[in-house]
C-alpha cells in the first residue's frame, strides 16, 4: 500500500496536477545557478548545463569541465529525487556537450542522455543544437523511450547584453507506445551584465498546455569568489536563493526554491573544470 501511494504521488507531481508540468520529462534547469535565480539563465553565456536549457550558450565554455547536480528531496519527498550530470569539450568555435538526467525511484523512473553542441558564428551570435534520448519505466507497466531535438541561439548584443532563445523537443517525441506526446516548449531570455558583477537575467517559458511562466533572477559578486543570487517565477508562483563559491578549479553551488503550495526544494552542484581559462 506504502509503495502505491508513492507512486500515485510521483505520477500526480509529474503530470501536473500538484505543480505545473507538461507531463513526463519536464524540463527544468538542472543548472543550481539558474535555480537559485528564478530559474532565468537561457541568455547567460558560459553555461555548461545549456545543453539542457539553451544549446547556444555552450559556445562561450572556455575549457573542459565536468559537473554533477542534484535534489535529493524535492518538497521533502525523496521518491521525486533528481541527479545530473554533464561534461563539455571545447573544440576551437565548437563546443561538445554529453549530460545525463535521472528522475526518480524504483517505481517511476525517467532518464534522459543528451549529446549536445554549440558553434560560435562570429560578431557575437551562438548557434546550438542537441539529441536527447529519453527512457521512462514504470514498475509493473513497462518501459518506454523516445528521441527528442533542441534548438538554441544566442545573440550578445552589446558587452554585457544578451538576449537568447531556445525550443525543447520540438520534434514532439512520444516515449514507447504512448500516445500522448511530449510537447514543445520555447524559452527566451535577456541577461545584463552591470559594471561591478552584478547580473539581471528575465526569461519566459511557454509550454502548449499552461499560460506563459515569468522568471526573474539576478546574481551580486560579492568577491571575485563568492556570489549571491536570489529570483521569483510566476505560475506557479516560487522564490528561490542561492550561493556560488568559486575557488578555481571547483566551483560548489546551493540554491533552494520555496513553491507556494508544496514546499522548500534543496539544490547541490560542484563543478571542475580541467583546463582552459
Amino acid at each position: 500500500m506504502k509503495n502505491w501511494l508513492l507512486w500515485v504521488i510521483a505520477w500526480v507531481v509529474v503530470c501536473g496536477t500538484a505543480v505545473k508540468s507538461s507531463a513526463a520529462f519536464e524540463r527544468q534547469p538542472e543548472s543550481v545557478r539558474a535555480c537559485g535565480m528564478g530559474g532565468a539563465g537561457s541568455a547567460i553565456a558560459g553555461n555548461i548545463w545549456g545543453a539542457l536549457m539553451n544549446p547556444a550558450a555552450l559556445a562561450c565554455v572556455t575549457g573542459r569541465m565536468i559537473a554533477v547536480s542534484a535534489a535529493p528531496s524535492p518538497f521533502g519527498i525523496e521518491e521525486l529525487r533528481r541527479a545530473a550530470c554533464a561534461y563539455t569539450e571545447p573544440l576551437g568555435r565548437l563546443t561538445a556537450s554529453v549530460t545525463g538526467i535521472r528522475y526518480g525511484y524504483e517505481l517511476y523512473r525517467e532518464v534522459t542522455l543528451g549529446a549536445a553542441c554549440g558553434y560560435d558564428c562570429g560578431e557575437g551570435v551562438r548557434v546550438g543544437a542537441t539529441l536527447t534520448l529519453e527512457s521512462l519505466s514504470i514498475a509493473g507497466y513497462g518501459h518506454g523511450s523516445c528521441a527528442g531535438l533542441d534548438a538554441g541561439v544566442l545573440w550578445q548584443i552589446v558587452s554585457g547584453l544578451e538576449i537568447g532563445a531556445s525550443a525543447a523537443n520540438w520534434n514532439s517525441p512520444s516515449p514507447g507506445n504512448s500516445h500522448e506526446n511530449i510537447p514543445t516548449t520555447f524559452q527566451a531570455g535577456i541577461a545584463y551584465t552591470l559594471p561591478g558583477g552584478f547580473l539581471v537575467a528575465c526569461d519566459i517559458v511557454e509550454d502548449p498546455h499552461f499560460p506563459a511562466e515569468v522568471r526573474l533572477g539576478a546574481e551580486l559578486a560579492v568577491a571575485e569568489f563568492f556570489f549571491l543570487r536570489a529570483g521569483v517565477s510566476m505560475d506557479p508562483s516560487s522564490c528561490s536563493a542561492g550561493v556560488g563559491i568559486h575557488f578555481l578549479p571547483i566551483e560548489i553551488e546551493y540554491a533552494f526554491s520555496r513553491h507556494q503550495e508544496l514546499g522548500y526544494t534543496h539544490r547541490f552542484g560542484l563543478s571542475l573544470r580541467l583546463g582552459g581559462s
